[in-house]
């Protein structure tokens, strides 16, 4: 049996958090107990709570105590002596638990006494365990109380169950585990309704967190308690002890191991702790350096517009324009894809930096050789990323930029789904925009004859599913490219 849930559970002067005691650390699965709020300052609904089971606990004395019969007086004394040393001496698992089997002697006593030896034995039990601890007295009543209305229905219904005077049978097994089940129910259910009414947490989630666990534990200590009365019925006296004996062994025993294990329990705890701090270091780093990548990435584009001065900030329109189309196409916020395309777009003329000034900066039409050179801006930029590993994505979009969807672009004439998606959206992207932005051989047209112009190509030079995603997502690009434009000629003023 757990013990009393002073000496193990306490809440926070706010009543949301677990705090531990001095006495005890917080326990998971307390199975009765007292609340211990710091300074004593009980909530109302708390205080009415314990006032109830109080009223209900003497209620149970008051109508069932006169009726304890003076025959047996000896078994009584031994049966709360022997409750009272088995919870004074239950055994701290692992810092956080502790656990007693008290309950399997207050369960025999009301086998053998019924109600009347249950409403005296529970709180003469409770109230000598607990003596001599720091424990509020809230706690103690709420303790005794619950104790004592759980052990006098266990009695209730097990006298009601089996035939007690007819002696033991058969029936005493059922009888004693569908009583031992109601302990357990009763015992465990008010202790989550008062935690549940101090934290606002629903009571079975309380419960289940806190209290399920036990329930194997208690099918046993039904059984024993079976054991015990029925070792006090062909014993007496000398029976219980005679009882009691294997399970002091046990107690020992189970302390040696607790002891034992108690060590590497604490060392793994501590490992975990360090492994989720390094955790967390290491997703502080990941998003550092994402950053870091992102910084230099844009830094590279700047390096490169400056360079190409007719394209200023070309890139990261298009890159924007790629990121639009790319959602309405489905492809996931934040994924692997969407960010391989977003840095294709950013550096996808980074292979120009291959590519002599004097044909990048020509103001007249290019020779067949010098186009020849122009090609080949696109192996230059794959050859320059597809080494890095946060760029190998971005590296295939850089290579294919230019194919188109009818096989006609270059360097390689892939067509249709052989193109990459990130460059078959790319080229949409990167044809608005340049239609869209100033030459030194033309003016910029307006977004709804660049819109016209991409949908007479749509099946040649653009795959027509990227140009229905373009045209949801128009609207969205036109005012984009307006605002652009205006900046541009207010920066030009």
């Amino acid at each position: 049996m757990k013990d009393a849930l002073f000496d193990i559970l306490s809440l926070s002067a706010d009543g949301r958090g677990v705090t531990a005691t001095e006495e005890q650390p917080p326990a998971q699965g307390a199975q009765v107990a007292a609340l211990d709020i710091p300074g004593g300052m009980l909530s109302i609904r708390v205080g009415l709570y314990i006032a109830l089971v109080a009223f209900a606990a003497a209620a149970c004395l008051v109508f069932f105590a006169p009726g304890l019969s003076a025959d047996g007086w000896q078994g009584l004394v031994t049966l709360v002596a022997v409750a009272i040393v088995l919870e004074r001496f239950g055994i701290q698992i692992y810092g956080d638990t502790r656990v007693s089997a008290g309950a399997v002697a207050l369960i025999a006593i009301g086998m053998l006494y019924g109600p009347s030896g249950a409403a005296v034995g529970a709180p003469i039990v409770v109230l000598a365990a607990t003596a001599f601890t720091s424990s509020p007295w809230y706690g103690r009543v709420f303790d005794t109380s619950s104790f004592t209305v759980a052990n006098v229905c266990t009695a209730l219904l097990f006298s009601s169950l089996v035939d007690v005077d007819a002696g033991v049978s058969g029936w005493w097994v059922g009888g004693a585990v569908v009583a031992t089940a109601a302990n357990y129910a009763i015992n465990s259910g008010l202790v989550a309704g008062a935690v549940a009414l101090e934290t606002g947490e629903p009571v079975f989630e309380v419960w289940s967190r806190e209290h399920r666990w036990l329930a194997p534990y208690y099918v046993v200590f039904g059984l024993l308690a079976l054991a015990l009365a029925t070792a006090y019925i062909a014993l007496q006296v000398s029976g219980v002890l005679a009882f009691v004996a294997p399970p002091v062994m046990m107690r020992f025993a189970l302390h040696q191991y607790v002891a034992k294990t108690e060590q590497t329990v604490l060392e793994l705890k501590q490992k975990n702790a360090e492994l989720e701090a390094a955790n967390h270091n290491i997703i502080q780093m990941t998003q550092q350096l994402t950053e870091t990548y992102d910084g230099t990435l844009e830094a590279l584009v700047l390096a490169l517009d400056a360079r190409d001065r007719e394209t200023k900030g070309h890139s990261f329109r298009v890159a924007r324009y790629v990121v639009a189309i790319a959602r309405e196409m489905g492809v996931a916020e934040g994924s692997v894809e969407l960010i391989d395309m977003q840095r294709g777009a950013l550096l996808h003329d980074v292979g120009k930096i291959g590519v002599p000034d004097f044909i990048l900066h020509k103001p007249g039409p290019l020779t067949p050789e010098e186009w020849d050179d122009m090609k080949r801006h696109p192996h230059i930029g794959f050859d320059m990323l597809k080494e890095i590993g946060f760029l190998s994505g971005a590296a295939a979009i850089v290579r294919t930029h230019h194919e188109r969807f009818d096989g006609k672009g270059y360097p390689r004439g892939l067509r249709s789904e052989e193109i990459p998606l990130g460059s078959r959206i790319f080229s949409i992207a990167d044809a608005f925009d340049a239609m869209t932005s100033d030459r030194p051989y033309r003016k910029a047209l307006l977004p709804e004859m660049a819109r016209a112009e991409v949908l007479r190509h749509s099946g040649t030079q653009f795959d027509p599913k990227v140009v229905q995603a373009f045209l949801l997502v128009y609207e969205h690009l036109e005012k984009e490219a307006l605002e652009d434009r205006h900046e541009e000629l207010a920066h030009a003023a």
